[in-house]
């Protein structure tokens, strides 16, 4: 079944790409064709709990469909989404290039080399830089290193500070499901300045953690972390210009240009690699590409509820009233990222807060440029995702440290999402004022 759900995604990147460069009849009923037929052949695989939420999000979609008869909205959301299970094939392969490149295994050198009282700033900058690339799969670079035997409290404990670094990827990485879901809603905003102004925050939300959360605190101890972890930021940074390039130049949209630009460079790099072997890349890209169903079926769900939900909200009401209440910029920069912390906090997927968010918040005046409306749902959607049960990243990091997951959120780690949030909010507002 995995060979078979493979091919299929593999159907659906080569669709995509022909899509993004030739326009020909049919090809996208080809496309959404292929998408039906996968996730209904990766239904019985889905785990229980993304099996409740697709339904609950369809179940929402067909009532919404059927009181306002916005039915033809459906085929538009699943066309919208038929483009996510190519971003995420793309996103597989980049993991299994990593995967055989020096800088990771180095890395994994550098975090057992790093004196236990200096890990904290360490792992937070560490797990942040491969965290871009290699995403959830971080983790298994990082619970190696305290050896099978290492208490739980331990375990606890470097897992809880590593998530610090992976809640600013989605900050400014185009290698991230939250920027690839924003960037279908506001088109517009280059991705460079994206980029530009995610990174000056991430660098603000992470010297939060290490002067305010770090068990060693200071500016010495920083320092030694970035030269000794400085290394293996190259290749981050190469793999993004790459991206930012293609959209700069053409015409290509951030999902279009990683889908087209990133596959050669990932084979240059494992071939370049002494020890690289390009049959075991493509192997663990297949292997891993059939197990995208969760990923995608939250996407397709998700957005297609939200295209119901776009196309009904003119005849709801909804938007009459939203029209009418006039709240400063300030007010809704808070409310974006709050609304996605506190809904992580319950457990509700960033997919599908983020996407109500961008649906409502793109249809009525906000006095927000595009920019910052979208780094305001990018801060919410990665700060929720270290405190949420729901979260991908924490369902990871249980399953790898052997920690359960309602004892991975902390109280720390709550205080450190809603004080960054509330500093972020007031930078985000600056910015704006500047901006108009």
């Amino acid at each position: 079944m995995n060979i078979f759900l493979s091919l299929l995604v593999g159907a659906l990147w080569l669709l995509a790409a022909g899509h993004i460069l030739i326009h020909l009849p049919y090809l996208d009923e080809a496309m959404m064709a292929t998408l039906v037929v996968f996730l209904i052949a990766c239904l019985p695989r889905l785990p229980r709990h993304t099996m409740i939420l697709c339904g609950l999000l369809l179940g929402a979609m067909l009532i919404l469909a059927q009181s306002h008869d916005q039915w033809a909205a459906i085929s538009a959301g699943i066309s919208k989404a038929s483009i996510f299970p190519a971003f995420l094939a793309t996103i597989v392969l980049l993991r299994a290039a990593a995967d055989q490149r020096p800088e990771i295994t180095n890395a994994r050198a550098l975090f057992g080399a790093l004196p236990p009282r200096e890990r904290d700033s360490g792992i937070v900058i560490g797990t942040h830089l491969m965290g871009t690339v290699l995403q959830v799969g971080v983790f298994a670079v990082l619970a190696p290193i305290m050896g099978k035997d290492a208490p739980a409290a331990e375990r606890r404990d470097i897992f809880t500070v590593a998530i610090r670094g992976m809640m600013t990827v989605p900050f400014w990485s185009p290698f991230i499901v939250g920027m690839a879901v924003a960037s279908q809603y506001l088109p517009l905003v280059p991705l460079w300045q994206v980029m530009t102004l995610g990174l000056a925050l991430t660098v603000i939300a992470i010297l939060v953690s290490i002067l305010f959360f770090d068990r060693n605190r200071g500016i010495n101890t920083l320092k030694r972390s970035l030269s000794s972890l400085a290394p293996v930021s190259m290749p981050v940074f190469c793999a993004a210009l790459l991206v930012v390039g293609a959209t700069g130049t053409t015409n290509l949209s951030t999902l279009e240009a990683l889908i087209l630009v990133l596959p050669i460079p990932c084979i240059v790099a494992v071939l370049s690699t002494k020890s690289g072997n390009v049959k075991i890349a493509i192997r663990r890209t297949g292997s891993g590409i059939g197990r995208i169903g969760p990923e995608t079926s939250i996407l397709v769900s998700s957005t297609t509820l939200g295209a119901v939900f776009e196309a009904a909200l003119p005849h709801m009401g909804l938007l009459d009233w939203l029209n009418t209440v006039v709240l400063p910029a300030w007010a809704v920069i808070l409310i974006i990222i709050m609304t996605m912390n506190v809904a992580g906090l319950f457990g509700i997927h960033a997919i599908v807060t983020g996407t109500f968010l961008l649906v409502i918040f793109t249809s009525v005046p906000t006095g927000l440029t595009d920019l910052v409306l979208m780094q305001a749902l990018l801060v919410g959607w990665g700060l929720c995702s270290g405190i949420s049960i729901g979260s991908l990243t924490v369902a990871t990091g249980a399953a790898m440290f052997g920690i359960p997951p309602v004892d991975l959120i902390t109280r720390a780690n709550i205080l450190y999402v809603f004080l960054t949030s509330t500093l972020i909010a007031g930078i985000l507002w600056g910015v704006n004022t500047a901006m108009t």
